[in-house]
């Protein structure tokens, strides 16, 4: 398993202009969002002993990968991907009713739509196409930049970006 500096370094390829990361604010939690809705409605139960949403199950796996990725942000990440899954499984709670499958269709529409228009002005495919792992990646990435946004994690800004950099400016 590549580290999250090998994994954010080729992220960060594909989105080195502002606007891009701008649209990705939005976009990437629309789709984390519209995912967490649709594995809402598939629910995994032992009865008596265990009942859970496949969102659920995911989200923590997913979680637990970013822990071992990377700890700080993952924990910052924490309280909008609980979020998220609340909502999922809010909405989500009586199945695939018309309303729930509206909610997933419109985030997941205007989620892409969103994220491609950010490549579009990028001029570049989107980092999944050559990697489906990075789609899994951009929600910590997305999180590391805020941070970076604020002036914080620099040794981490500059593992990340200093390759980049350099290249670009080549």
């Amino acid at each position: 398993m590549q580290s999250f500096i090998e994994q954010a370094k080729n992220y960060s390829l594909y989105h080195q202009k502002t606007i891009t990361r701008y649209t990705h604010f939005v976009g990437v939690p629309l789709l984390v969002f519209s995912f967490m809705l649709l594995f809402s409605f598939l629910h995994l139960t032992v009865p008596g002993y265990f009942s859970r949403t496949s969102a659920e199950l995911l989200t923590l796996a997913l979680f637990l990968y970013y822990l071992v990725l990377n700890w700080r942000l993952a924990l910052s990440l924490a309280p909008v991907l609980i979020l998220l899954l609340w909502l999922a499984d809010w909405i989500g709670s009586d199945g695939p009713t018309s309303g729930a499958l509206t909610v997933f269709l419109v985030c997941f529409i205007v989620g892409w739509i969103v994220q491609l228009l950010g490549h579009l002005f990028e001029g570049r495919r989107p980092a999944f196409t050559k990697n489906l792992c990075q789609f899994l990646i951009a929600p910590l990435y997305l999180t590391a930049e805020v941070y970076f946004m604020f002036g914080k994690m620099q040794a981490l800004q500059t593992a990340i970006h200093q390759d980049n950099d350099e290249n670009s400016k080549q």
